[in-house]
């Protein structure tokens, strides 16, 4: 009898322990700490918000277009910087440029293959090519106008929206070309991957 209560008396200890250890894990999360915690991670936000990073971009021709340059971003929180030179493009037309990528799970933009001319007709149009580089994101415009050797040498701010600011995630495209004797400026003629040159300070 005496070792049945000694056993019922630990069971009730153990249990009070138990049920002690519980409800101080549940009074230690209290409203405060978890305004800590959200205050945290809205400074977390923050600093990436005041992140400065710088991209370079190898444009290189789609289309047999010729078209080549390259380009340099800098990232200041939710503003760019682009600078962007290329050659080969259509002499004194204006010329489309954008930076192109996927908001949804962090997919990644890539230059359209080949294979991406899908109607067979020998090139790559600007609906073909979004399964693979995605809808606009920022439109860097107002759009260049080639000078008379088919060059654009363009430097202008931008502010971007959180979903945009992978920019790592995503391609610039250039636009316009001759196609049949008529100028189609929604073709693309060159596309480049944005590579991380620096991760912030």
């Amino acid at each position: 009898m005496k070792n049945f209560i000694k056993n019922t008396t630990g069971y009730v200890a153990l249990f009070a322990l138990l049920f002690g250890f519980n409800a101080c894990d549940q009074s230690e999360v209290t409203p405060e700490a978890n305004l800590s915690a959200q205050n945290s991670e809205a400074a977390h936000q923050t600093n990436s918000m005041n992140l400065n990073k710088t991209y370079t971009v190898e444009l290189m021709e789609l289309n047999g277009s010729g078209v080549h340059g390259m380009a340099h971003i800098e990232l200041m929180g939710n503003e760019i910087e682009v600078n962007l030179e290329a050659a080969g493009l259509t002499p004194e037309m204006e010329h489309m440029q954008h930076i192109h990528g996927f908001t949804e799970n962090n997919k990644n933009a890539v230059c359209p293959p080949l294979s991406a001319d899908t109607n067979g007709d020998g090139l790559i149009s600007l609906a073909e090519g979004v399964p693979f580089y995605g809808p606009v994101l920022v439109a860097l415009d107002p759009y260049p106008t080639a000078d008379a050797t088919g060059m654009v040498d363009f430097m202008d701010q931008y502010t971007i929206a959180r979903a945009a600011r992978s920019l790592q995630n995503n391609v610039i495209v250039l636009h316009g070309m001759y196609v049949d004797g008529v100028y189609d400026p929604t073709i693309p003629v060159a596309c480049g991957q944005i590579k991380v040159v620096n991760q912030g300070n």
